[in-house]
């Protein structure tokens, strides 16, 4: 599609042209190419030109950069011969042709300041996936969101093969370099573990990836702008990568991202230096317990709400203090224009549904809110998308992070059209689920979730009593 729109786009500005200004060949071939690479006052840096009129050009530039341009720059650190291909562009088509540029010596100082001083320190550095800190492993659909999908909670990979694996990036006759060091073995996705060796025996107990055999080596790295591909090797965690996007290069920090083909999204990895290595944190044992929760939004109650994502959650005076519901303070929930917006409540024990397990609540739903209008923000996998009288608590174990929504009970009530407008009071029974220990966080969500339609509702006397 983008080449579709770029050729419409040639068309349209040489159309506005005069004759005289361009002549863009209907169709091109070979011999009406005119190339040519120049010298500069540094050492194997070129310009390659494009003279072929009314045309533009892609270069592949023979040492694992890629540019396009009727004029670009060419580095070349070491001596050697590179074949440079070209593909000219016209109104009826393209051709390429390609030639050979001899490099007779080498120009280390191509290999210095971003991003090789950051990676080797100045002589050679050691970094490691940080895998005690949060979100440091994940996935997304971009390069601007790569943890959309999924963000790891801290040590979610622990057993994996990964956080002990090193990378040691040095300067080396053949250019940037990593030594990986692998303990004996790698962690690998569960598509492509089977580049690495016979699988058998090697899948992880608690999901569909391998722990793989896997001793390391010497890896080969072509640095092009923000990005570098390996050979012989791959950096952290295995899914048939070469190319990795960096997303950030300091001293302290390397983010990198790299598209999945088969699973068509970008994996995400947090490295740092191996001395600055979040430490294995202290386990925190949260006890079993009954106890009363309960919110009136007039400053009674023992309940800290946590937004995420939405839009307000704020406490206004009630504005229809009329049975059922004549407190005069209430809660309004903004749901905004985001797909997952909630509010929620995380213990510091885990809940003893043994005893409690009924919440009731009392809600506004306005008749005003658009419940027609679907807006789908990619989540095509849901069945419906758009704003609905929806009111919803989900109990799930924080322990889990980003997977936590995996362990989930949901209660829901979707009110009718005649108790628009009125205080309504429900209950959200999870006496069914009452022999569940590991829940100790409470999320309510209105509106339905997965679409991208503002809402506006009220809520107040959250409670869960004996």
């Amino acid at each position: 599609m983008k080449n579709i729109l770029y050729f419409v786009v040639l068309i349209f500005a040489f159309a506005a042209c005069s004759p005289d200004e361009h002549t863009m060949p209907a169709n091109i071939n070979a011999d009406q190419v005119s190339w040519e690479y120049v010298t500069t006052d540094v050492l194997n840096q070129y310009q390659l030109v494009n003279n072929t009129p009314g045309t533009s050009a892609l270069w592949d530039m023979g040492n694992g950069v890629k540019a396009n341009g009727n004029t670009v720059t060419a580095r070349y650190t070491f001596a050697g011969t590179y074949t440079i291909k070209v593909t000219i562009i016209s109104q009826g088509g393209s051709v390429t042709v390609e030639d050979d540029i001899v490099i007779t010596e080498d120009n280390p100082a191509f290999l210095s300041g971003y991003p090789y001083d950051e990676l080797t320190g100045g002589g050679s550095k050691t970094w490691a996936m940080d895998g005690y800190a949060s979100a440091a492993f994940g996935l997304g659909p971009t390069l601007g969101n790569p943890l959309e999908w999924h963000a790891d909670v801290a040590g979610a990979r622990v057993g994996k093969g990964i956080y002990d694996d090193r990378f040691t990036f040095s300067i080396a006759s053949t250019g940037l370099v990593f030594e990986q060091v692998t303990n004996g073995d790698v962690y690998a996705n569960g598509v492509w573990a089977a580049d690495l060796g016979s699988t058998d025996g090697h899948q992880e107990a608690d999901g569909a990836d391998f722990i793989m055999p896997y001793d390391g080596g010497t890896v080969q790295c072509a640095v092009a702008g923000e990005s570098f591909t390996v050979s012989g090797g791959f950096l952290g965690y295995y899914a048939g990568a070469t190319e990795y996007q960096i997303i950030t290069c300091t001293d302290d920090l390397l983010e990198v991202a790299f598209w999945d083909s088969q699973n068509n999204f970008f994996w995400y990895t947090k490295f740092v230096p191996e001395d600055q290595l979040t430490p294995e944190p202290e386990p925190v044992v949260k006890k079993l317990e009954t106890n009363d929760l309960f919110d009136d939004f007039e400053g009674n109650g023992n309940i800290a709400w946590v937004t995420s994502s939405i839009d307000g959650f704020s406490i206004i005076d009630n504005f229809a203090p009329v049975p059922i519901n004549t407190s005069a303070k209430v809660a309004l929930y903004h749901k905004g224009t985001g797909e997952w917006n909630n509010v929620s409540i995380e213990l510091d024990y885990l809940m003893d549904l043994s005893v409690r397990n009924v919440f009731t609540l009392k809600v506004f739903v306005p008749s005003f809110n658009d419940y027609v209008t679907e807006c789908n923000p990619g989540t095509d996998w849901l069945a419906t998308h758009n704003l609905r009288p929806q009111i919803d608590i989900k109990l799930q174990d924080s322990s889990m992070g980003g997977n936590a929504w995996q362990t989930q009970q949901v209660r829901s009530h979707t009110l009718t059209e005649d108790q628009f407008g009125k205080w309504i009071e429900l209950t959200f029974d999870f006496s069914d689920v009452s022999d569940r220990q590991d829940f100790d966080l409470i999320i309510l969500q209105l509106g339905n979730e997965g679409h991208c339609n503002d809402g506006i509702f009220y809520v107040d006397d959250f409670k869960l009593l004996d």
